[in-house]
């Protein structure tokens, strides 16, 4: 049950904080210090604005599901493919987004999905793992939806126990490559890296435990909602967005969104290395003090070069956590990576 309250009480927070807003200047004009003390709360309040994480989300086809890269086409665009899913609602081919359906891909890319044991080719009609659902044009849609984001099993156990929250923020990353149409038929660039791109963002504004909740009706088809391992999955979660970003400088950004065209800032491998390579900013090197970014525990995983820091990011696992309290610069990071990447 603590599952269970630790989300309500994280859900309830922003009424909880305008209900005190209330009672404090009820009293404005009863003495100074009472002054003083809605300056307090009031500063406390702004401070609401920032999340208490930043999570590292591993999304989309992999080496061990799809098992080739998303595409980056020629002029920039870009997409996360979404790994197969037997209860998915959608295939493949009912997935398009400028120009480019999913279905075609899918089949041209040779990509595949492993079935007992055994990789197999996948076709257009397989069925899709639409998650995280960022981009409302990719298929029809019902009224009132939002983007959303489903985790569950170990993975969303180990989201619970970093306290990951209402405010809180998901980067999502995943492996692409440069791709290109010749003569009807897409293929992959020739000698063009694999790499580690961030491909969007959701900024957590609502939560909701799917074996206890009802979902809103315009998520029915969200895939965390089907499936009979994920239906009897007492921690399966469906992360839905904030509204606005409330980010400084970038407040007035969406909830959440896709980054549909590649620009090097959302780029996490460092040139001229593998993928798992990343380069990141100085200031994520874990000094004494501050817990290094979560599963990349090992000092040895972190080299400091030049004005910014090499991790070899691990090659399993899904969410990776960052506590803002103790690396208060990810804040403007995040709002600066998210403002370019949405020009």
């Amino acid at each position: 049950m603590s599952f269970i309250t630790d989300y309500a009480l994280q859900f309830n927070i922003k009424h909880n904080i305008l209900w005190q807003f209330r009672i404090a200047t009820s009293s404005l004009f009863v003495e100074g210090t009472e002054i003083i003390n809605i300056i307090k709360f009031l500063l406390d309040f702004n401070m609401m604005n920032f999340p208490k994480r930043v999570i590292l989300s591993r999304k989309g086809f992999d080496a061990g599901t799809g098992c080739v890269p998303s595409p980056i086409f020629d002029d920039g665009t870009m997409f996360s493919l979404p790994i197969p899913d037997r209860a998915g609602t959608i295939s493949y081919d009912g997935l398009s987004f400028g120009g480019h359906n999913y279905g075609k891909l899918v089949l041209d890319l040779k990509a595949k999905q492993v079935i007992n044991g055994t990789r197999m080719p996948m076709s257009a009609l397989d069925r899709a793992h639409l998650d995280p659902d960022l981009i409302s044009s990719v298929c029809g849609r019902r009224i009132g939806w939002k983007p959303t984001f489903g985790q569950c099993g170990k993975d969303a156990t180990i989201l619970r126990q970093r306290k990951v929250g209402v405010g809180d923020l998901f980067l999502f990353f995943g492996w692409f490559r440069r791709c290109e149409l010749v003569k009807g038929v897409y293929r992959f660039v020739a000698g063009a890296p694999d790499i580690h791109v961030i491909f969007g963002y959701l900024r957590i504004g609502e939560i909701s435990l799917l074996s206890f909740d009802p979902a809103p009706e315009w998520a029915v088809d969200h895939p965390h909602l089907h499936g009979s391992r994920r239906k009897a999955d007492t921690r399966n979660t469906l992360f839905i967005a904030a509204d606005t970003l409330g980010l400084p400088r970038a407040d007035n950004l969406a909830g959440a969104a896709a980054f549909t065209r590649f620009i090097p800032d959302i780029q996490l491998s460092a040139e001229g290395m593998t993928r798992s390579l990343w380069r990141l900013p100085h200031w994520f090197y874990p000094t004494a003090g501050r817990s290094p970014l979560s599963s990349h525990e090992k000092l040895g995983r972190w080299q400091m070069q030049d004005k910014s820091c090499i991790l070899q990011s691990v090659a399993r696992g899904q969410e990776f956590v960052i506590d803002v309290a103790q690396y208060p610069e990810v804040t403007d990071w995040v709002a600066d990576l998210i403002r370019k990447a949405m020009l």
